[in-house]
């Protein structure tokens, strides 16, 4: 599932709680759904984090090259 997919799904449980007229047993279940569901876009977000990083510092070390500022 892709990191919107898993949002989508997280706002309908989200709704579907805030609505209320659901069983104790119900609201349980969706509730830990969405904690799984928050933990893995939490995880997407933190490896997209990660690759944008990785990528900023080898442009960050070319620019300190190219302008001399450092070697």
């Amino acid at each position: 599932m892709t990191f919107e997919e898993h949002m989508q799904q997280l706002r309908e449980l989200t709704q579907k709680l805030e609505k209320g007229n659901l069983s104790l047993e119900e609201s349980v279940e969706l509730y830990t759904k969405g904690m799984q569901l928050a933990a893995e876009c939490q995880n997407e977000l933190e490896t997209a984090k990660l690759q944008i990083t990785k990528q900023q510092v080898p442009v960050q070390q070319q620019e300190e090259n190219t302008d001399g500022s450092k070697a």
